[in-house]
């Protein structure tokens, strides 16, 4: 009787803390649960609450820079050695989510086009070296994301026209983060439909052109490239050197934290 009343004890004992060990995995998988779904909710609601809509006179205009019209911007002419700049207005805080949505216009001269658009980061707003610069060239620190038009070889660019991630102005494609990525031809005068996303919770930035992903990678760029400091300005530059093209930018939806609020 003695042994058959430990084996129940043991049996006993046994399921008990079976029952404790899966209390105790399931309240932990509900906390883990609700952790996850908050961190969720929070990145939504930070997202939500975002800037979201914009306009070409919140944009400050140098070089040959000049408004089109409600919603688009022309950054040079069709001319030689031109450039043109818009930055916007506010600083933007890459310690929340940054979206944006534009059609890129690059011109219609194809083999006789140059030299292309490109996207600033950057603390101040200061345009860079023009020509196959396009704007971004010199900056320190700054991250550049170009749309490049002609092939300039001892940048090692490819011949087709092609995009690439640049850091602290260095436009050969030696320092590139990203790219040169092959584009289809862009110099055909209609408008390109561009998306850039920049998400801080997984450090991710990626880039869709004409409904397609073309780039992407994962980078810490309040540390790794703007030394701790998670205030900057953007803005979009374009240049043309011996060969011209106009370009233009055209404003559809922004999303973004202000840092200056």
């Amino acid at each position: 009787m003695a042994t058959s009343w430990s084996k129940t004890q043991q049996f006993s004992q046994s399921v008990h803390s079976k029952r404790v060990a899966n209390y105790l995995t399931l309240k932990l998988l509900s906390v883990s649960l609700i952790l996850r779904l908050s961190l969720v909710l929070f990145s939504l609601a930070s997202f939500s609450a975002l800037a979201a809509q914009s306009s070409v006179q919140e944009f400050e205009l140098g070089g040959y820079a000049r408004i089109l019209n409600d919603e688009c911007i022309r950054l040079t002419p069709d001319q030689q050695f031109a450039s043109g700049s818009a930055w916007y207005e506010n600083a933007i805080d890459l310690t929340q989510p940054f979206e944006l949505t534009v059609c890129l216009v690059l011109g219609g001269n194809d083999s006789l086009g140059a030299d292309g658009i490109g996207f600033v980061f950057h603390p101040t707003m200061q345009t860079g070296y023009r020509g196959e610069g396009m704007g971004f060239a010199g900056l320190y620190p700054s991250l550049g994301i170009e749309f490049d038009t002609y092939q300039n070889y001892h940048l090692a660019d490819p011949p087709a026209d092609h995009l690439a991630i640049n850091v602290n102005g260095q436009p050969h494609h030696y320092a590139s983060l990203v790219g040169p990525v092959d584009l289809p031809n862009l110099e055909d005068g209609s408008k390109h439909l561009l998306w850039i996303r920049w998400d801080p919770f997984d450090k991710s930035l990626v880039i869709h052109l004409d409904g397609k992903e073309r780039a992407s990678m994962k980078l810490d760029l309040v540390n790794r490239v703007f030394q701790g400091n998670p205030r900057v300005f953007w803005g979009v530059t374009a240049a043309t050197g011996r060969k011209t093209n106009y370009h233009d930018i055209c404003i559809k939806k922004l999303v973004f934290a202000s840092a200056d609020k």
